[in-house]
Order: structure tokens, then C-alpha cells, then sequence
């Protein structure tokens, strides 16, 4: 028998999520909650699935649950489902506060549940075609600008949208900042809607990351310098280019020197990088299901997700108050 699984929350998001569980194999029934009623019931009518009125009646029918309610819900959703023998899938941040991540995080390893959080970058395309060749990076710029949406206003940008990359450098570097400074602007909510951090590690990695919710264009892109080259990551179109030394940039060098005429596209090699372009919703909730039904850990666990977190409260901490 397949798996059942749950969705508490059919917004935005909480209706992708229903909408890619209900196309897994693994998955035998999907069925959903939310506190708006008609809206639950219109996701549950687009995709065939059961929408049920309360959250200890969807509790009840299903084997795992997928957290997509506004953040400062998490945490009773995430404690009610562990505390019901449920395994949990919590959307990022895993909480709107440390104390309840680490509340979270607790009662999922004292029950003995599975506990993954949704870092979906780490299943882009892109980052998952650079990771093998990235190498130890020296300087990480990263730009992630959005227009502003009530879905998220509830927490900082920092908490809404840099969190994502912090996570991400995480992965990029292997280590934690020794060092981190940040400046901010609250622009239209009381919480800092645009962020700049720069972060330095023990290794010698420099990370400059900006993250905006007041920007007219969507824009997502990370640029890492490494030994291994230069590599252009547009996380929005899951691609990114690797620049890199060409095999004859010794000899043409020493052309330029001699009057030859040459573009950079002459003396460097660029190669276009692409993942398997499956979607990083499905290539998530596939890992989601693919522990629960191996009863391992999940690629992105509760404590990943809280280090984020911790890292998150750092950069929000070194803002202080938020300029307007």
C-alpha cells in the first residue's frame, strides 16, 4: 500500500505541493486542510483529493504531513502531527522562532519521526549540475529580488527569502561563518523587507548575499570564484555557466602581448550547465517519500533546516533596528 499523505495549508504553495504529491507514484492518497475552508476544498476539487475541515480529522486519515501553512503556524501544525505518530514535511523557515525550531526538532527525534524541512534550492537543477565542480569557493555573490506579496509577511525577508540562501551556502562552503555583518530596510512592513549580509568563513570564503521583497523584477542568481573558475548560477531558469581558463591562454597571452587580437571568449572556455530539469518540487517530495518509505533520514533535516535558522537570527541580530 502506497503512502498517505497530508497537506495542512492550500495557498500558494500548499497547492503545488498537493498538486505534485498527487502525481507520485509513491503516493497512494493526498488529502488537505486549511483554515479557509472553501479555498481547502477548491484545491481537493482541482485534483481530485479529499479536503477535510479540521486538522486532527486530516491527522487522522493520513500517514505523513506536509506543512504549508503561514510560518508562524509551523510550529503547532509540525508538534500536533509528530504528536499524532506522523511523520512531517515542514516548508522553510522551519519555524518563526528558534525556540520552537529546536521545540520541533526535539519532539521529531524523541518520537522517532521523520522530520524533513523545505530547502527546495538544494533540488535546483542548476545547484546540483555546479556542486560537483564548484570546488572550495573564494567569493559567493548572491541577488535574490522579489515584488512584495502578503504570503511571507509575517517574518523578515531575512527569515522569508535570504534563508534560502543561507542554506545554500552551507552547502557551497561546507562550514559556518566565523564572522557576519548586515544592514537593513524596513520599507513597508515593520520587519527588514530588504537585507544585505556579508559573511566571512575560516576557510577564507568571502559571501555577500542581498535579498529584497521590494524590487519591481524577480531576480535569483548566485556567482561563485573558485580555483575551478567562475560559475553563473540562475536559480529562477535552473541553469548556470561555468567559465574557466581555455587550454591555450598561456600561449595567447603572450599573442595579446605581440599585437594579437583576441576576445575573451577567445582565451576562455564557457561551458553551459543544466540539471536533469525535473522540478525541484518533485524532486523534493520524491525525497520526502523515498525516506518515509526507507524510514531514513531525509536529505534536508530538522537540524539542517535550524542551522539555517540560527544563522538567519544571526544576520537579523547584526541589522538591529531596521532603517526606514
Amino acid at each position: 500500500m502506497g503512502l498517505r499523505v497530508g497537506v495542512a495549508g492550500t495557498g500558494r504553495l500548499g497547492r503545488a505541493h498537493v498538486r505534485v504529491l498527487r502525481s507520485l507514484p509513491a503516493v497512494d492518497r493526498v488529502a488537505c486542510f486549511d483554515a479557509d475552508r472553501e479555498r481547502a476544498r477548491a484545491v481537493a476539487d482541482e485534483f481530485g483529493v479529499t479536503a477535510f475541515d479540521s486538522l486532527p480529522a486530516l491527522l487522522d486519515a493520513v500517514d505523513a504531513v506536509v506543512v504549508v501553512t503561514t510560518t508562524s503556524a509551523h510550529a503547532e501544525v509540525a508538534l500536533s502531527a509528530i504528536a499524532a505518530g506522523k511523520d512531517v514535511f515542514v516548508e522553510k523557515p522551519i519555524t518563526s522562532t528558534l525556540s520552537d525550531g529546536e521545540a520541533v526538532v526535539r519532539a521529531a527525534r524523541e518520537a522517532g519521526r521523520i522530520l524533513q524541512v523545505g530547502h527546495i534550492e538544494r533540488f535546483n537543477g542548476a545547484i546540483q549540475a555546479v556542486l560537483p565542480r564548484v570546488g572550495t569557493p573564494l567569493f559567493i555573490e548572491v541577488h535574490r529580488l522579489a515584488p512584495f506579496t502578503i504570503r511571507g509577511a509575517d517574518v523578515s525577508v531575512v527569515m522569508d527569502l535570504m534563508i534560502h540562501d543561507l542554506d545554500l551556502l552551507g552547502v557551497l562552503v561546507g562550514e559556518r561563518p566565523t564572522d557576519v555583518r548586515a544592514k537593513g530596510a524596513a520599507i513597508i512592513t515593520a520587519e527588514p523587507d530588504i537585507v544585505n549580509a556579508r559573511l566571512e568563513y575560516g576557510g577564507g570564503c568571502v559571501a555577500n548575499v542581498t535579498a529584497s521583497r521590494v524590487t519591481a523584477a524577480p531576480m535569483r542568481k548566485v556567482r561563485v570564484f573558485s580555483e575551478a573558475g567562475y560559475f553563473s548560477i540562475d536559480l529562477l531558469a535552473g541553469v548556470a555557466t561555468h567559465y574557466q581558463k581555455g587550454p591555450r591562454l598561456t600561449e595567447q597571452l603572450e599573442a595579446l602581448r605581440g599585437g594579437a587580437s583576441l576576445g575573451l571568449a577567445d582565451m576562455v572556455r564557457v561551458e553551459q550547465l543544466r540539471g536533469d530539469g525535473v522540478e525541484p518540487l518533485v524532486k523534493e517530495l520524491a525525497a520526502f517519500c523515498n525516506a518515509l518509505d526507507a524510514r531514513s533520514t531525509p536529505p534536508v533535516t530538522g537540524e539542517d533546516g535550524l542551522e539555517a535558522m540560527r544563522l538567519a537570527t544571526t544576520v537579523l541580530e547584526r541589522v538591529g533596528t531596521a532603517r526606514v
